[in-house]
C-alpha cells in the first residue's frame, strides 16, 4: 500500500510563511504562547504557586491561569509586570523593526 504524502516539515512551513497573512497569524500565535511559557517557567522556578503568584501580584489564582494559557491575548503590561515581579523576575519588552518597515519621510 503506497503512503501517502505527509503536509509537515520545513519545506510545508517555509511554503506557509511565504503568504503574509499566515506568517502574521503564525507570529502572533508564536509570541502568545512565548509569553505563557515564560511566565510558567518562571514561576516553577520560582517555586510558587500560582495562588502565591496571584496574592504577591494581587489579582487572582484564575487571571495567572489566564496569563500562562497559550490562547490568552489580552495581556496588560501593569499586571504582566507584577506576577514577573512577583516571582522575583525582571519584565524586557524589545520593539524591533520587521524586515519590512516603512520609514517617514
Amino acid at each position: 500500500m503506497k503512503r501517502k504524502p505527509t503536509r509537515t516539515g520545513a519545506g510545508w512551513l517555509d511554503s506557509k510563511l511565504a503568504n503574509p497573512k499566515f506568517r502574521r497569524g503564525f507570529e502572533e500565535e508564536s509570541q502568545k504562547l512565548a509569553i505563557g511559557e515564560q511566565l510558567t517557567r518562571l514561576r516553577r522556578e520560582a517555586g510558587l504557586t500560582q495562588a502565591q503568584v496571584a496574592q504577591r501580584a494581587r489579582t487572582t489564582a484564575s487571571a495567572i491561569s489566564r496569563y500562562e494559557n497559550a490562547d490568552y491575548d489580552r495581556y496588560e503590561l501593569r499586571t504582566l509586570q507584577r506576577i514577573v515581579h512577583a516571582c522575583g523576575g525582571r519584565l524586557d519588552i524589545i520593539l524591533a523593526p520587521g524586515p519590512k518597515t516603512h520609514r517617514a519621510a
